[in-house]
């Protein structure tokens, strides 16, 4: 089975199933790059 065809549980709101990646991922991943930047720059 893939991921396509996959049935949803039933104690999953279809609204929480998301077939690609979900905003709060690339936030979390920019602000990690900004945070290590800064990091950087004032130990550096």
């Amino acid at each position: 089975m893939t991921a396509d065809n996959k049935p949803r549980p039933s104690h999953v709101p279809e609204e929480n199933v998301y077939n690609k990646t979900h905003w709060t991922i690339l936030v979390a991943l920019i602000s990690v790059a900004i945070a290590v930047y800064v990091f950087v720059k004032a130990n550096g």
